[in-house]
């Protein structure tokens, strides 16, 4: 498949680099995790809450459209009297992560101009270069899963044909992040693979996150456009990172 060209696609950066005024706690050992949200968790994971102004985004954030109850459920609501039209859902690890597998068990959202995204990311706002690696879900086809990744700020992107709809349950998608390729999943099956030999791959230590959000007009060849009133929901069931040494060990399926 061929490479998609977004118009001004560098804004990506700006989800994660705006999306906290703190700088989250470092970590110097990468573990792995598994959090299934059956509860709010204690500690770990962070809530974007506030309004967001960018020119591709029609989405302010907020803790109350984000929900802890036997998994993670993400809204996103039409709001008036704002800038923006919508509010939506954000979380994040605490602490970066680096090669090896990141998995979800996802429920995405239905809808022109809902986008449900289940990314790493780091930036300049960490001290680093802009490096991603993503699996998004655009509302309007959800048969379609996209497949992205950023080095430096230059981006790469596939949209895979999963041969279901990713919207009618949840299931389980996943990426392997390794020094010398990037592998994707969707439903335990492997759907895409870039090696090293073919495009630059991102290196840089990143944040897991998961997200619900409306795209703006501008961006609405890409995405659709949500309309007034629109709302939706988007299941997130679990969240995990598998450090690549465990992989290593003969848990990498091939």
């Amino acid at each position: 498949m061929g490479r998609l060209h977004l118009p001004n696609r560098v804004w990506r950066l700006g989800l994660a680099l705006a999306m906290f005024t703190a700088a989250p706690v470092m970590s110097n050992q990468i573990h792995g995790y598994s959090e299934q949200f059956l509860t709010a968790p204690d500690q770990g994971w962070h809530i974007a809450n506030y309004r967001f102004s960018h020119p591709a985004f029609d989405t302010d954030w907020s803790r109350a459209n984000l929900k802890f109850e036997q998994g993670l459920h993400l809204s996103l609501t039409p709001q008036t009297g704002a800038e923006n039209r919508f509010v939506g859902a954000s979380v994040r690890r605490d602490t970066q992560s680096h090669y090896g597998r990141y998995e979800a068990l996802l429920h995405p959202a239905k809808g022109p101009g809902i986008i449900t995204g289940f990314f790493t990311y780091t930036g300049p706002h960490y001290g680093t270069q802009h490096d991603e690696i993503d699996i998004e879900f655009l509302g309007q086809d959800t048969t379609r899963m996209q497949v992205a990744w950023f080095v430096d700020g230059v981006l790469q992107s596939r949209q895979i044909p999963l041969g279901f709809d990713a919207a009618d349950r949840p299931r389980a998608y996943a990426f392997d992040w390794h020094p010398d390729r990037l592998r994707w999943y969707a439903d335990g099956k492997l759907v895409f693979e870039i090696t090293e030999d073919e495009t630059t791959l991102p290196k840089e230590p990143s944040y897991l996150f998961a997200n619900l959000w409306a795209a703006d007009k501008s961006v609405q060849n890409w995405a659709g456009l949500a309309p007034d009133g629109a709302s939706a929901t988007a299941y997130v069931g679990h969240m995990s990172f598998t450090p690549l040494q465990t992989l290593s060990a003969g848990l990498d399926p091939e």
